[in-house]
């Protein structure tokens, strides 16, 4: 089968949010957080200041969506990570290691996906409350808490693609004409097993990546993601929502927020496809 070229522009686009996102507080912007009794409510208009309107509190949309999109990315990004870190090591020592190891942890992995996910976000945050302070100490937050949390519920299905990778690559000859040659498990790990990983590695990335911006939206929406000064898209989302009422035209605090987060999974989507295909003309 031939190998689809990757999305070109798609990709362009997402560096180029991504770059706006990062360089948010070099822009001359409004302070996301500043409140305007005065301009309470104003609808957008592209020609003059402030272009995308402002909020119930009169504070800035523009701003408000370009510092929620340094959250929603930041947590994409470091829960995706996060899940990485712990689910290649699950998985490979799954993987790699006996039928009778195999099977207790995949069996532990079963146990830990039938918890609820609100469920597990409402006891971690509850440890953050109950520890607060301690944690504050050593600069560990509730946004911090939630990046690990977020991570916390997508490690599993990456455990699962590692662990399937490396029983096909055990059975390769080149790992055992290395285990004969007396090699020890990790280091046929490190120099056989992991290289042949990156590729599933980098595309669970991707593929990751939107599924933990979309959840980071849902549960800001519901409440129990970041909470204010903050601002994500699903934060702006649950506010705008929340400003809708038959009296008032203030469309756009909803729009804009969703807008943005359904443009940006869909181009991590597009993305996440051609590494799903990728790797799989490669296996």
């Amino acid at each position: 089968m031939k190998r689809k070229s990757p999305p070109r522009w798609q990709i362009a686009l997402l560096l180029c949010i991504c770059l706006i996102a990062v360089a948010t507080p070099l822009l001359p912007l409004a302070n996301f957080s500043t409140m305007q009794p005065q301009q309470t409510l104003v609808a957008p208009q592209i020609t003059t200041a402030p272009y995308l309107g402002t909020d119930a509190q009169g504070r800035d949309m523009l701003a408000r969506l370009l510092w929620g999109a340094r959250i929603s990315l930041s947590v994409g990004l470091f829960g995706t990570l996060v899940a990485l870190l712990i689910g290649v090591p699950f998985g490979a020592v799954a993987g790699l290691g006996s039928a009778r190891r195999d099977n207790i942890l995949m069996r532990v992995a079963d146990a830990l996906e039938s918890i609820p996910m609100v469920v597990f976000i409402l006891f971690m945050l509850s440890i953050l409350q109950e520890y607060r302070i301690e944690l504050a100490s050593i600069g560990f937050g509730r946004l911090q808490l939630f990046f690990f949390a977020i991570g916390l519920l997508f490690w599993l299905p990456t455990a699962r693609v590692v662990r399937a990778e490396c029983k096909r690559i055990n059975k390769m000859g080149f790992v055992d004409a290395a285990r004969s040659q007396g090699m020890s498990q990790w280091l046929l790990f490190k120099r056989h097993v992991l290289p042949q990983l990156w590729p599933s590695i980098g595309s669970m990335l991707i593929i990751t990546l939107p599924r933990v911006i979309l959840m980071e939206a849902f549960l800001s929406f519901l409440g129990l993601g970041v909470e204010a000064p903050a601002v994500s898209w699903g934060r702006l989302a649950s506010d705008g929502m929340a400003t809708l009422n038959p009296l008032v035209d203030a469309g756009w605090l909803l729009y804009l927020p969703s807008l943005a987060l359904v443009g940006c999974l869909l181009l991590f989507q597009s993305l996440a496809r051609w590494a799903r295909d990728y790797v799989n003309l490669d296996a």
